[in-house]
């Protein structure tokens, strides 16, 4: 039960020559990523911030995530020395994704290829004792269905000391996963593909001010649609 990142992300190159473009199609990258690792769509699920933990040794990624009902922000640590800093928003009640580059005091709204993922919502999980057919149904829909091998629910766990359930995932390729759902968040906290995962660190449950999901002052757009043509 391996996800790829959607065929819009994966094809996406980088010019060399120019800083912006390089910045704002990084961002991109980023953001394809992260719709895919760890966005839950948490309107059924508690307000609370935690640390990421990446499992690969690196420095780059995903940092730290701050959720309310319908909101999440990703603060990240760029592997891309020109990115600097930077956020991601997710509003899924208004259907908003805003990327936010702290270094260059601007912020760009997501492409499509970056919204799409969020709409399948690999990550929300409304039934933590039975997700698999979720799951399924989901990777039916997104269209990745093709490297579905089996789902299993493994049985209660505990993850930092909160209440878990774990499954197993296997691809049609035979690799193994495994993802822990946080029975009172009902969103992943967890998972391990062998080759990484991503884990929920400090996870401090209460509501989060208002500022961090909005787009601080002085920030000016980023419009990349238009970087792009300048550089045709």
């Amino acid at each position: 039960m391996l996800w790829p990142l959607s065929p819009e992300c994966q094809r996406r190159q980088l010019p060399m020559n120019d800083k912006e473009v390089i910045v704002g199609r990084s961002m991109i990258r980023f953001g394809c990523l992260v719709v895919f690792l760890v966005a839950a769509h948490l309107a059924l699920a508690q307000e609370f911030s935690a640390d990421v933990v990446n499992q690969k040794q690196d420095n780059g990624g995903i940092k730290k995530i701050y959720a309310t009902k319908d909101k999440i922000r990703f603060e990240v640590e760029a592997r891309n020395a020109a990115m600097g800093p930077s956020a991601l928003i997710l509003d899924e009640a208004q259907n908003k994704y805003i990327v936010l580059m702290a270094e260059k005091h601007m912020y760009m709204d997501a492409p499509p290829m970056m919204v799409r993922p969020l709409i399948n919502k690999f990550w929300r999980v409304d039934d933590v004792n039975d997700a698999c057919p979720q799951w399924k149904k989901t990777a039916d829909q997104a269209g990745v269905s093709k490297n579905w091998g089996s789902c299993t629910k493994i049985g209660s766990d505990t993850v930092n000391g909160r209440s878990a359930v774990e499954y197993e995932g296997l691809s049609n390729k035979g690799e193994k996963s495994h993802i822990w759902v946080d029975t009172k968040l009902h969103c992943v906290i967890k998972t391990d593909a062998g080759a990484g995962g991503i884990e929920l660190r400090n996870i401090k449950e209460g509501s989060q001010p208002s500022s961090l999901f909005e787009i601080p002052a002085g920030y000016a757009k980023f419009d990349m649609g238009s970087m792009m043509q300048q550089h045709q």
